[in-house]
């Protein structure tokens, strides 16, 4: 019982280690997360790419492919709100490679579903409409969720409206607004209305200005900034397709403001873009003044970039590779560590085969002995018989025929004769596979006469079906014992003997009404001890002077 306890404490102890490891390793990876969707400046993103990058290693050493495919896909963000293009698709494909050679589970079709995502936006970005398209259809295939499958047609219909495919982005988005509607996302309906209003107005549609109105609308009841913005840029883009200047200007600087709220520098640029286009040269400074920095902005974030990568590589050794080491180390502790475990586990499973065996073996044994002392003793019964009883009868005949009178010399030996025959009697062979409660019966009415009664209660509740043969023989030669050793001592005129079955356990109890007295156990009630205790049972004795004598057997 305390090795067992060991084994299992030593378990727990292991299964909280690794818990304890993994929890720690999900809180860095929620942090980052968490620092990553809030981070505010291009130093944030490279902390966070530095860490990204750091974990895919050690996950490419674990094997651990979907967290190395995660990390891939957070580094193609970063790129991207980088500027880099170019290296985000990169990430992104090698991401791809990856979950190609991964089984088909659900978590793998989420992770291709986002990758092909990212590759559609960064090829849209690359002028790669054809190929966009492609990987917005590869999403379409496999993604079942409604609000997942609007938002990648949205993404599919710019695509669209970049290549001034109108009609074909038109197509898209009315599947949009339907879907938004079914949602009930009015974010998505201000969205899809606004879109479909700027691509309508791109065909000469009426309704086209209708649609961008009403959705303007649910944007300044929602007050959202990005939202605004949107509807702003695309009235005047309607606007200016039409060359009405006023209007064209208005919502240009209605743009712009809205996205000087958010210090949006690239949205900005688009809003001032439009009043530059319209004339407005105090305006061109300013517009500039932000390219300007946007492109200095964009070329430190590529060296700054290009410095972390060069210092990741040469610095791996010095400061990530310890790290992997450490890993490596921790792995291998661990990997002891369970060896350990599994050592010890074998050892408990060889003890306990050893302990059930040393019982198998003692049982085996008690059984053995038993049926020797059942056939010592037929074998006794035999030879007192064969050798004994016959020759006395044999005496006595001659006797007779020479007509002795000696009277008592034949008295004597016919005494012999009789407690020859109780020998044999008490050490005959007994039939265990017939009636055995007949046998039983006969064995106690045997001694029922004039002087004793004996009364047998419920022995007919008792399956001896199910008894084996060992305790069958048991029970007969202690109920043998008890009747005999009534019959020479206790001078008792009734006898009652009991039979009560209980699952698995049969209990007998004997009571008569002799003469009682102090309990000796002499050579029978030893015997039957012993009997009893070679099938495991139990038995009492209680004798009181004047009070007759009690046995209960418990089997």
């Amino acid at each position: 019982m305390k090795k067992k306890s060991l084994f299992l404490f030593l378990a727990f102890l292991l299964s909280f280690l690794y818990n304890s490891q993994a929890q720690q390793q999900k809180d860095s990876l929620n942090y980052y997360y968490y620092f990553l969707q809030n981070a505010k400046k291009s130093s944030d993103l490279i902390k966070a790419y530095t860490f990204y990058n750091t974990h895919k290693e050690l996950s490419l050493i674990k094997n651990d492919t979907i967290n190395a495919i995660q990390d891939l896909r957070f580094i193609s963000f970063i790129q991207y709100e980088l500027g880099l293009l170019n290296e985000s698709e990169v990430s992104a494909v090698n991401a791809l490679q990856l979950a190609n050679n991964l089984k088909t589970t659900k978590t793998v079709i989420s992770a291709k579903v986002g990758i092909y995502n990212r590759l559609g936006i960064l090829s849209r970005e690359l002028k790669n409409y054809d190929r966009a398209i492609e990987y917005y259809d590869k999403v379409l295939e496999v993604e079942e969720d409604l609000s997942k499958i609007t938002a990648i047609l949205n993404n599919k219909a710019i695509t669209y409206k970049h290549q001034m495919e109108y009609t074909q982005a038109l197509k898209e988005l009315l599947k949009v607004y339907k879907n938004s509607i079914s949602l009930k996302d009015t974010v998505q309906i201000a969205r899809s209305l606004d879109n479909m209003g700027l691509v309508k107005s791109k065909l000469n549609i009426p309704q086209g200005l209708q649609d961008m109105l009403l959705a303007l609308d649910m944007r300044l009841k929602r007050k959202s900034n990005s939202g605004l913005y949107v509807s702003y840029i695309h009235l005047a883009e309607h606007y200016y397709d039409r060359n009405n200047i006023y209007k064209t200007r208005y919502y240009a600087e209605k743009a712009y403001d809205a996205a000087s709220k958010m210090n949006n520098i690239g949205d900005k640029i688009t809003a001032l873009s439009f009043l530059i286009d319209i004339g407005n040269n105090s305006i061109a400074l300013e517009y500039k003044r932000l390219t300007d920095s946007v492109a200095i902005s964009q070329l430190l974030n590529k060296k700054k970039f290009v410095s972390i990568k060069y210092d990741y590589k040469n610095e791996k050794r010095k400061a990530e590779e310890a790290k992997i080491e450490l890993y490596k180390s921790q792995l291998v502790e661990e990997e002891e560590r369970q060896s350990k475990l599994l050592f010890q586990l074998i050892s408990g499973f060889g003890l306990v085969i050893v302990v059930l065996l040393y019982i198998l073996i003692k049982t085996r044994h008690k059984k053995e002995k038993a049926e020797q002392v059942y056939f010592t003793e037929t074998r006794i019964s035999k030879k007192v018989h064969d050798e004994i009883a016959n020759d006395i009868y044999q005496i006595m005949t001659q006797l007779q025929e020479n007509n002795s009178n000696d009277d008592e010399v034949i008295d004597a030996i016919e005494s012999i004769y009789f407690k020859t025959r109780d020998i044999s009697k008490e050490n005959s062979t007994i039939d265990v596979h017939k009636n055995f409660g007949e046998v039983i019966e006969n064995l106690v009415l045997s001694y029922d006469n004039s002087k004793t009664n004996i009364i047998i209660n419920d022995l007919k509740v008792v399956d001896w079906r199910k008894i084996s043969d060992e305790k069958k023989i048991t029970i007969y030669r202690i109920l043998q014992e008890l009747m005999t050793n009534m019959k020479k001592h206790s001078k008792a005129s009734h006898v009652v003997i009991t039979f009560i079955q209980k699952p698995k356990i049969i209990f007998i109890n004997y009571l008569d009404n002799g003469i009682g007295g102090e309990l000796k156990k002499g050579s029978g009630l030893q015997n039957t001890e012993s009997r009893i205790n070679s099938i495991d049972g139990k038995i009492t004795f209680e004798s009181v002077k004047d009070k007759g004598f009690k046995a209960k057997l418990v089997i």
